[in-house]
């Protein structure tokens, strides 16, 4: 349908429409703001952080215990802060820090988010953060912006939950008929940056993800630069659901091995 409704339209009215249309696909953020409150996670506490263009981003953090690293925390594109509240408290709960950044568009975070605005959003958010150890934890569309972070030189140690190669690949894997990737403009192209990640690394994968295939999350495994790495196969499990145990005693002893 949306094939037969561009040939009528002008080419600029199609640019425009395929830009909102790919905005919406990529990053369909939920708004609405709530506190670490109101997601019944007490321990955390909420900042507000002034972008270099005039966009305020809502963060939640939890100062880490004596000797334990903080987790930066890039969530997927599903829901909000609120929707991992049960991420975080396990986390606290066992004396890690948090910084969860809420991204443009989301969370009570403003701003229209492009992967652009989303990088130098993250690089300012990481550059506070250098005084502590700090691990770079990605949740889906999260793993694009940790690896890109990593491959810079931030983080001790790099989280991977559901890595995939790039949007055009993740396109291609779910729409196989159609020739879309000439149109996309957010490509988050992990495979070309994952190779320059040296910092120890933990893959975690679901082997039965229709959204992100196993597959993707083997090669950027595969292609990582990082001589200590590690490729966690959560058997029989999709796209969510991977936040359980034992995942979490594997993830909770990589985060403090010396």
């Amino acid at each position: 349908m949306l094939k037969v409704s561009l040939l009528v339209l002008s080419t600029s009215y199609v640019a425009w429409y395929l830009q909102q249309f790919e905005t919406r696909a990529v990053y369909p953020f939920d708004a609405t703001y709530s506190t670490p409150a109101d997601a019944g996670v007490p321990g955390l506490m909420e900042e507000k952080l002034a972008t270099r263009d005039g966009e305020t981003l809502v963060i939640w953090r939890a100062d880490a215990a004596l000797g334990m690293p903080t987790v930066l925390y890039f969530p997927g594109n599903a829901g909000g802060l609120k929707e991992r509240a049960n991420r975080f408290q396990s986390l606290i709960k066992a004396g890690f820090g948090v910084v969860a950044p809420a991204y443009r568009g989301s969370s009570g975070s403003t701003g229209m988010p492009s992967e652009a605005a989303l990088l130098d959003d993250a690089r300012a958010i990481a550059s506070r953060e250098n005084s502590v150890e700090l691990v770079l934890y990605g949740e889906s569309l999260g793993t694009a912006i940790a690896i890109r972070l990593a491959a810079e030189g931030n983080g001790k140690r790099l989280v991977l939950e559901a890595p995939f190669t790039s949007i055009p690949d993740l396109v291609l894997a779910q729409h196989p008929s159609e020739k879309l990737d000439h149109l996309i403009t957010q490509r988050w192209e992990s495979d070309q940056h994952i190779a320059a990640v040296t910092q120890p690394l933990l893959v975690i994968h679901g082997d039965r993800d229709h959204l992100v295939p196993f597959a993707m999350g083997e090669m950027i495994f595969d292609t990582a630069g990082s001589p200590d790495k590690r490729l966690l196969r959560i058997e029989d499990a999709g796209h969510s659901g991977l936040w359980a145990e034992p995942m979490l005693a594997d993830l909770f002893a990589f985060l403090t091995a010396e």
